[in-house]
């Protein structure tokens, strides 16, 4: 590796894996009123130290800390509401299973006319997060491997199991995947057919698991609820026959 590689312009490397680390940034120096909640966030390794020096090669930013500062931040602060925007619609497409498993076809389809109605979002939408929450919770895809956008999620979750794997040796079942890679693979991938199961499927096995486990925690709150209300009922009726 080059001396100009290993140092950048104005920093040594030393000084840069230290940014935001050792001591927090003045309130002024962060452009709203968010300082406090993304300080914590501030992380520098070596390949963010290297993808910086690329992003910012033929400027001076990386000679001056504070602005280097500043960006790690943002980036530490985007990544965080980037994980909170793919939690959401995963946890919706899974409520919305959930409630598809409870009504009948007719009533499945009365829902579907009529979801704009009831919800800030088009079925066309609340489909696409059924299918991301089916993929995930199936085994199919590791919800620490899905994008922060729905649609590139989308795309990855209508990957058949042999796709999965020649875009996974591909490096393609990532969260920084972008939307038109995953249409690009699809199309090139196109007549490509999963592969004769043997045996019980591991990750099935797995997401199979994981969704008991939810449902058995459901369960047992509901059962203690049931117990409260019953020995309620009872010490009423006990008072009642005491009068």
């Amino acid at each position: 590796m080059s001396t100009s590689t290993k140092r950048a312009r104005g920093l040594s490397r030393r000084a840069m894996l230290e940014v935001a680390t050792d001591e927090e940034l003045p309130a002024s120096d962060l452009p709203d009123k968010r300082q406090g909640e993304m300080a914590p966030l501030v992380h520098v390794d070596e390949a963010l130290l290297e993808t910086l020096q690329e992003v910012f090669a033929g400027t001076s930013l990386m000679s001056d800390q504070r602005k280097v500062r500043a960006v790690v931040t943002l980036r530490g602060h985007v990544d965080v509401a980037w994980q909170q925007t793919r939690d959401a619609f995963l946890e919706i497409g899974r409520a919305l299973n959930e409630v598809d498993a409870v009504l009948d076809e007719e009533e499945q389809e009365s829902l579907k006319r009529g979801f704009r109605k009831l919800f800030p979002f088009s079925e066309t939408v609340a489909s696409q997060f059924r299918v991301i929450a089916r993929a995930v919770d199936a085994g199919h895809i590791r919800k620490e491997a899905l994008p922060g956008s729905y649609g590139t999620a989308y795309q990855m979750a209508l990957l058949n199991s042999e796709q999965r794997r020649i875009a996974e040796k591909e490096g393609l079942i990532r969260p920084t995947v972008s939307r038109n890679a995953l249409i690009e693979f699809r199309k090139l991938n196109e007549g490509v057919m999963p592969r004769q199961a043997r045996g019980p499927d591991p990750a099935k096995m797995r997401a199979e698991l994981g969704r008991l486990e939810r449902s058995e925690v459901k369960l047992s709150k509901a059962l203690e609820g049931l117990r409260k209300r019953i020995a309620e009922i009872r010490e009423l009726l006990a008072l009642e026959d005491e009068a």
